[in-house]
Order: structure tokens, then C-alpha cells, then sequence
């Protein structure tokens, strides 16, 4: 007869439970920290699935699948180096014509402070100087100041142009061969759920195609637009502001109002008033396009409905920033997919069956 197996001791148990905690702790941690990867990952995934689509039209004509997806790729940088190259130059002329003229949009800001302080001397409380030099005093940052935020602005642009190099790989080596991944995918899922996997990504990647297209047709309505009322308010470089405000959709809600800050900017230099109306176009462009026309164009053609896909908008972009508001929307699309083929497609137990 085997002998009677030993309990454990009190203090054994707790001891596993601490142990059990702790390593609980470390891998919440360590998800904490990589979450960023994990969505550039994603992210690139995306990028991948939406340039599936011109891969399998070029296969559909009788192109070798991996003479497609280089081809593909060459378009898909060529245009990226296009883009790069029209609006790169333009936007250095356009800083540098801002940089020009900010001593002189801080002398015309000071005789307007010193103006209203002397018709308001209730208001000096509210600033630091005395008289007219007080505003350009608190602009401008002292030598010091403007070296460190140089040095850490020149840090972070080293480590996004690494970031956009892995991004980058990343999609070519996807495009190229997607096998090994959709192969870990399955391979990862039980037998018994690999149809309803399969099922859930393809009707994903239909989602993601969808997504892209109207990002597509609602970043040029937004062109156009923007580039009509630039040009009829003189706003050096309307075209620049343009080409940027094309790839504002995708980021949806905020990126009409990053892509605004550079131009509102500029017009300031060029008058308050300016300022003001090249703002609220902004404003209510960016309102009309990004919370009545965009949901409906994406529910139309993702097949969700456009609640689902502000609310995921708003909670990505309030947990991870501006990554997360790129991401929501496939990442909406992804939860749609695998919700509807392995919760509400999955067969009944005998004892959920009425």
C-alpha cells in the first residue's frame, strides 16, 4: 500500500500563495510595460491585413503571390517616400517662416497685454511682470530650458525613427509571409475551435479592408476641405495643412485637432482673428466628420454599429494615448468578429438549452 501523502503545513500554503501573488504581480508589471509593443504589434498586423487587399488583387490577374506583396510594398513605400517628400521640405519652410515671425507676434502680444492692463488693472494680479515687457518675459524660455527640451526631443526622435524601422520590418515581413502567423494563431486555438477562428478572422480582416477604405474617403473629403478654406484665409502652405489633415481620420477624434495645432499656429502670426476662424473650422470639421459622417461610413462598411466604435475610441484613447486611439477601431473590429463566432455562435450546453 502507498504510504499516506503528507499535508501540507500551514506555512507552506501561505508561502505558495505569497509566491503565487508575486508572480501575479510581475507579469501585470510586465504586461504594463510591453503594452506599447503589443499595440505597435497589432498595429502592424493592421497595416498588414489593409495591404492584403491590393496583394490579392494583384494575385487575382494571375501575379505570383510574392511578386505581389513586393510590389505592393515598393507602391506602399513609394508613396510613404512621396508624401514624405512633398510635405517634409514644405513643413521646415513653413517652421522656419514661424520661427521668423515670432518675435514679432510676441512684440504685437505685449503692446496688447500692456493695452488691456491698462484698461483693466484688475487683471495684473493675474501675470507675473510689470508693464509691457511681461509677456515675452514668461514665452520665452532661457537658453538653458530651450538646450534640455532640444536634448529630449532629439532623444525621442531617435527612438521613434527605431520604432518606425521595426514598424515598418514588421509589415514587410507579414506582407510577405503571413503563413508562420496565421499558423501561431490557429495553433494556438483548441481543435475543436479552429473553424470558428478562422471564420472570426477572416471576417476581421473583411473589417480592417472596410476601415481603410473609408479612412481613405473620409481623410479626402477632409483634404479637400481643408485646403479650400486654407487657401480662401491666405494661410501660408495650404497644401502641407492638407496633406496632413488627409491622414488625420486615422486617428480618429484627436487627430483632426493634432494635425489643426500647426496651421491655427501659423494663422496666429498672421492675426488673432485669423487664428480664431482657421480654429473653429477645425473645431467643427473635425466634430462633424469625426462623430456624425465617420461613424456612419466605417459602420457601413465595417458592419458594426457606429456606438461600438466611438466607444472603443474613447476608452483606447483614454488607457494608451494616441496609439490606442489609432488601434481602436480594428481593434473594434476584432472584438466584433471573435464576440460573434465564439460567444454568440457557440453551441448551447445541454443544461443553457430551454
Amino acid at each position: 500500500m502507498d504510504p499516506p501523502s503528507a499535508r501540507p503545513t500551514p506555512f507552506a500554503s501561505w508561502l505558495g500563495f505569497v509566491l503565487a501573488a508575486a508572480a501575479a504581480v510581475v507579469a501585470l508589471w510586465f504586461l504594463q510595460q510591453i503594452v506599447g509593443a503589443i499595440l505597435l504589434l497589432f498595429f502592424a498586423i493592421v497595416v498588414s491585413i489593409a495591404l492584403s487587399a491590393p496583394v490579392e488583387w494583384f494575385v487575382r490577374r494571375g501575379m505570383n503571390r510574392r511578386l505581389a506583396g513586393v510590389l505592393t510594398l515598393l507602391l506602399f513605400f513609394a508613396t510613404i517616400a512621396l508624401v514624405g517628400w512633398a510635405v517634409i521640405p514644405q513643413l521646415a519652410g513653413q517652421i522656419v517662416l514661424l520661427v521668423n515671425q515670432l518675435p514679432d507676434f510676441l512684440a504685437r502680444f505685449d503692446r496688447q497685454l500692456a493695452a488691456l492692463l491698462e484698461r483693466y488693472p484688475d487683471l495684473q494680479m493675474f501675470f507675473s511682470g510689470e508693464g509691457a515687457g511681461a509677456g515675452a518675459s514668461a514665452i520665452a524660455p532661457d537658453a538653458g530650458e530651450v538646450f534640455r527640451r532640444l536634448s529630449g526631443f532629439s532623444l525621442s526622435l531617435i527612438a521613434g525613427l527605431a520604432l518606425t524601422i521595426i514598424f515598418f520590418s514588421t509589415v514587410a515581413y507579414v506582407v510577405l509571409d503571413p503563413r508562420p502567423i496565421l499558423k501561431a494563431y490557429l495553433g494556438s486555438l483548441p481543435r475543436a475551435y479552429v473553424p470558428a477562428g478562422m471564420r472570426a478572422y477572416r471576417r476581421a480582416c473583411r473589417a480592417v479592408i472596410g476601415w481603410t477604405k473609408a479612412s481613405l474617403v473620409i481623410g479626402a473629403i477632409q483634404a479637400v476641405a481643408a485646403f479650400a478654406f486654407l487657401t480662401w484665409m491666405d494661410v501660408p502652405g495650404a497644401l502641407v495643412w492638407a496633406v496632413l489633415a488627409f491622414f488625420s481620420d486615422f486617428i480618429p477624434r484627436i487627430g483632426g485637432y493634432v494635425m489643426a495645432f500647426p496651421p491655427v499656429l501659423l494663422a496666429l502670426t498672421m492675426g488673432p482673428m485669423t487664428a480664431l476662424w482657421v480654429a473653429i473650422f477645425y473645431l467643427v470639421s473635425t466634430e462633424i466628420l469625426g462623430s456624425i459622417v465617420a461613424p456612419k461610413i466605417r459602420g457601413a462598411t465595417m458592419q458594426l454599429h457606429p456606438v461600438l466604435l466611438i466607444f472603443f475610441t474613447l476608452a483606447f484613447a483614454l488607457a494608451f494615448g494616441l496609439l490606442g486611439a489609432i488601434v481602436a477601431t480594428p481593434a473594434a473590429a476584432f472584438f466584433s468578429a471573435f464576440y460573434s463566432e465564439f460567444y454568440l455562435k457557440r453551441p448551447l450546453r445541454r443544461d443553457e438549452r430551454v
